[in-house]
């Protein structure tokens, strides 16, 4: 054998004998970067800037679209990403309708989606649909309990309440009934209000001329401030609770000294901090908020950019599981991925520990939120 023609065959047998390159995990994130929602979605695109570049030896690949806080624009873009780039795993939508656009391609195509919407109905009951969509939020009622509970607790008898006039303040109008009526609490007036109004003069001295005990504002960011900054100028001096909306955004900046005391949920992705030592998953909030505010500054915390985190958390534990047993871009993966998720329990992130199952897809429960309040300008848990 001539030397080049022995070189030619211990090339083909090296060839032979490498291993075939791993296939990548590629990941469709699908939020609201523009529409209504873009300051919720924008903050979870940026929690998912930490997702892992490698999970045992296959490359994980990002791709974004926005959906514009528009149903039929996340479902077609849902659609794309499994066309194109052949996904393994939805993060997204941001919205709560949009969540609800993609189950059907979820189910055509039987990729695992992991949302961002709050509602229950999204994962329950967990039935032939639904088996392919879990969540990282908490619900309504999680929100509610610590609040209604302090309510009982400190006497309230008569509560007012005012909120969003859309899908948000709709939940929060049912779910305060609800727990109202349990906690022996009348709510005496439910007024609402656009986002975008400049006041709520109106709807306040309605409120004060009632008399109530409290007042719930079941409103987010920015535009919560509103009806506190108007009720304390109109002399409403009794207590007030908020929703967990009214830890994200500028309500802190907007309310000032006026908004300290406000009962508010505490999730442990914005005042990890001031929880007991030994909450569960106060460490893992405590990296997520060092990591996220060195990127994008001191203060930006949030719970959205959290649950976007954490979706990328859950794909951590659960992608080594499925590995096992198929190879990435794969309907045997994406089965093996969505059943790793559904087993997935005590994972630690930024919003509390999740235990999932195949009765539950919302992870967390009401331990992941605890009783918190304004002091200082600062959201700490009560004690």
């Amino acid at each position: 054998m001539t030397p080049r023609s022995l070189l030619g065959a211990l090339l083909g047998l090296t060839l032979l004998a490498a291993p075939a390159a791993a296939a990548d995990i590629n990941v469709g994130i699908v939020l609201s970067a523009t529409g209504p929602g873009a300051a919720i979605g924008n903050a979870e695109r940026n929690g998912t800037a930490f997702g892992p570049a490698e999970i045992a030896g296959h490359k994980v690949n990002y791709h974004f679209l926005d959906e514009a806080s528009d149903s039929t624009a996340a479902a077609a873009a849902f659609r794309k990403l499994v066309h194109e780039r052949s996904i393994d795993l939805l993060v997204g939508p941001t919205t709560t309708p949009a969540s609800f656009a993609v189950i059907d391609p979820a189910v055509e195509y039987k990729v695992p989606v992991i949302s961002m919407a709050p509602v229950n109905a999204l994962v329950s009951p967990v039935d032939a649909r639904r088996r392919w969509i879990f969540k990282t939020t908490t619900n309504d009622d999680h929100e509610a309990t610590p609040l209604f509970a302090h309510m009982k607790r400190s006497g309230v008898k008569r509560l007012a309440l005012i909120g969003f006039s859309d899908s948000y303040g709709d939940a929060w109008s049912k779910v305060a009934a609800d727990m109202g009526k349990a906690a022996g609490i009348e709510i005496i007036a439910d007024e609402k209000y656009a986002r975008t109004d400049q006041t709520v003069l109106g709807q306040v001295l309605k409120i004060i001329a009632g008399r109530p005990d409290a007042v719930l504002i079941a409103a987010s960011g920015a535009p919560a401030a509103l009806p506190l900054l108007q009720l304390r100028d109109k002399g409403y001096t009794g207590p007030l609770y908020g929703t967990l909306g009214a830890t994200f955004g500028d309500f802190r900046k907007l309310t000032g000294a006026s908004g300290n005391g406000i009962f508010v949920p505490l999730s442990p992705a914005i005042g990890a901090a001031s929880f007991p030592d030994e909450y569960p998953a106060k460490k893992a909030a405590l990296e997520f908020i060092a990591r996220y505010e060195g990127k994008f500054g001191e203060g930006s915390r949030n719970i959205f950019a959290g649950s976007a985190y954490d979706a990328l958390v859950l794909l951590d534990h659960a992608a080594p599981v499925a590995l096992k047993s198929a190879e990435p871009g794969t309907p045997e993966f994406r089965e093996a991925l969505r059943t790793a998720i559904e087993g997935l329990k005590g994972v630690a992130g930024s919003r509390g520990v999740y235990n999932y199952g195949p009765n539950d897809h919302t992870g967390l429960d009401q331990s992941a939120l605890t009783l918190g309040r304004l002091e200082k300008g600062e959201w700490v848990a009560v004690r």
